[in-house]
């Protein structure tokens, strides 16, 4: 029954994307997008469609560089206007609907965004795992997408073993992939699954759109550990950043987006100005002037853009639409039921 639950609502959410298109201009037409701030987020660059036949590394709705350059035409085309972390405290001045570009891990491939973001003058925001910098350390999730891929494991039994080990702390994570696919796994097959070297790094960051934040040494999913163990790897990430950069980043994201009170208190307490999540939807324009904020973010889509962008520009997704109306509805029943 489950299965058959779950078919029926990925069609009614396909059907929901499917008609975006023809209802959101209309609602688009009137609706103010000014004060308001889209942040997206991105993984990993192709240089084609081809390149991500080769499986070196788990797609996770990452875009080609073609996908990348529509993207910002999009927004342009519709009079947003693209913003760093270091425009965000002059933002309230400004009129028109605000969008900001980040990218989490550090692989090398998104050095390949720079061209384009260099020829539209769009800053961008780069979040690095400090670990798989140092160590040039292939990404879990990308050990176990290739090799299961090349035993001819299904993609959704990899999403599911990749999801089980999301509640780990990073040493289970460790004898996890060394016990099951050896020690060299960790050694990235190409440069579509590598993270940047710290020369690489240090080059990038150097470009004025360039703004480089904390992303935790070993991509810790932070809920899942100490209130010592969160501080170390934030602390242990920046100290890494300044020794690479020469600063350390008062900008982070949080690794799957996962946090609570205890991880934004430390965040906080750590000096932090920026902590970005995973939560869709949208942001204000106007941030006080000290203290950290919390933004929220979408996730780049590899589909039409101008089908999940319009969703995002209405403050919401297809799936979280349907899900939310089924929940209300459902609810509804509960208490019609209960009279």
């Amino acid at each position: 029954m489950s299965s058959i639950n779950s078919f029926v609502d990925r069609n009614i959410i396909n059907m929901i994307t499917k008609v975006g298109p023809l209802v959101h201009p209309i609602f688009l037409k009137y609706k103010n997008e000014g004060h308001q701030l889209l942040i997206y987020y991105f993984h990993g660059l192709y240089e084609s469609e081809s390149q991500k036949k080769i499986n070196h590394a788990d797609p996770q709705n990452n875009l080609t560089l073609s996908q990348f350059q529509d993207f910002i035409d999009y927004f342009l085309e519709n009079n947003y206007h693209f913003v760093g972390t270091k425009d965000l405290i002059q933002t309230e001045s400004n009129d028109k609907p605000l969008i900001m570009i980040t990218f989490d891990d550090g692989y090398f491939n998104n050095s390949l965004a720079l061209p384009i973001l260099d020829k539209y003058k769009v800053p961008a925001s780069f979040f690095i795992t400090t670990r798989n910098v140092t160590e040039n350390r292939s990404y879990w999730w990308d050990i176990i997408y290739k090799y299961r891929s090349k035993q001819g494991v299904t993609k959704e039994m990899i999403s599911k073993e990749q999801a089980t080990l999301k509640s780990y702390k990073s040493e289970y994570i460790d004898s996890y992939i060394h016990k099951y696919f050896g020690a060299e796994s960790t050694i990235p097959w190409s440069d579509i699954d590598r993270p940047l070297t710290p020369a690489e790094l240090k080059k990038m960051a150097t470009n004025p759109l360039v703004s480089i934040g904390n992303h935790t040494h070993n991509h810790a999913i932070l809920t899942n550990y100490t209130s010592e163990e969160i501080e170390k790897e934030l602390v242990v990430c920046n100290i890494n950043l300044r020794d690479i950069l020469g600063f350390e980043p008062v900008i982070t994201a949080f690794p799957n987006g996962n946090y609570n009170e205890n991880v934004l208190n430390i965040v906080k307490a750590l000096g932090f100005r920026f902590a970005f999540t995973t939560y869709n939807d949208i942001n204000p324009t106007h941030f006080p002037e000290t203290g950290l904020v919390k933004l929220n973010r979408f996730m780049a889509q590899t589909g039409n853009i101008q089908q999940y962008a319009e969703y995002n520009r209405l403050n919401y997704m297809p799936s979280s639409l349907f899900y939310t109306t089924k929940h209300e509805l459902f609810n509804r029943g509960k208490r019609g039921s209960s009279k």
